[in-house]
């Protein structure tokens, strides 16, 4: 059985020292994986957001976006990612505003393997503890599911939906994701999700008077004009026609 791979962000803006820690990581535990080395907080943000890492290992003194501002921004993207802050600098006040940020762990530089290697066994334990209860919790069936995801739309319709993070989140591809929605729905999430909102928008329209910008807003389209093509190709109608059609019934 293949042993997991957990991937790796290293960011520090001297880049031999960047590569070093990148090469004792791998040394310590081949599990883990360094899958972007970056020289200033911006690039490791962006590299956060592509590769999705298990941990990250940050300088403090970074250009662009410093280490303790890059992990307040990497923790609001990914709540679960583990933040290592490395420092060349002893002072207690680092260590503590680490402490205050949420940082997995706080090294200093420069890094002693035998520390570094308590760290990574202390994440891998954590993080293998985390895949066993993600695989426990994944015999859900299928429905169960897509019951989740339904309600997660019901409860979300208005805001921007990701289904690509709510497939990441399974652990699934996007395409499986659909398929699974599609056998027990019929349709898939975004036809689903459309149909919903348009449902809730005909209610606007009966009930209120808001306008058609007011209510495309609230039913999460992005602009009034894509809300009418949507609205006229699943209801034969434009909004106003329905709301006209709506009044001149009662």
């Amino acid at each position: 059985m293949n042993m997991p791979t957990f991937r790796v962000v290293v960011a520090d803006d001297e880049k031999l020292i960047a590569h070093n820690i990148a090469a004792l990581i791998s040394t310590c535990d081949p599990s883990f994986s360094v899958c972007a080395v970056c020289f200033d907080g911006q690039s490791a943000f962006a590299a956060i957001e592509q590769h999705r890492p298990h941990i990250l290992f940050t300088d403090i003194k970074m250009p662009l976006l410093d280490g303790l501002s890059l992990i307040e921004r990497a923790h609001q993207f990914a709540p679960n990612l583990r933040c290592v802050l490395i420092s060349g600098y002893g002072e207690f006040e680092y260590a503590k505003t680490a402490l205050q940020i949420s940082a997995f762990d706080y090294l200093l530089k420069p890094l002693n393997k035998t520390e570094l290697a308590k760290t990574i066994r202390r994440a891998k334990d954590e993080l293998l503890s985390e895949q066993a209860l993600l695989n426990t919790e994944r015999v859900a069936s299928t429905e169960q599911i897509v019951a989740s995801v339904v309600q997660f739309l019901h409860a979300n319709y208005s805001s921007e939906i990701n289904f690509a993070k709510i497939a990441a989140d399974y652990n699934f591809s996007s395409s499986y994701l659909t398929k699974i929605f599609r056998e027990h729905t019929g349709k898939p999430p975004i036809r689903y999700l459309i149909e919903f909102r348009i449902q809730i928008a005909k209610e606007l329209l009966r009930d209120t008077n808001l306008n058609i910008k007011e209510i495309s807003e609230k039913t999460g389209f992005v602009d009034q004009f894509y809300f009418s093509k949507c609205f006229k190709s699943y209801c034969g109608v434009t909004p106003s026609q329905y709301k006209e059609n709506h009044e001149n019934n009662y």
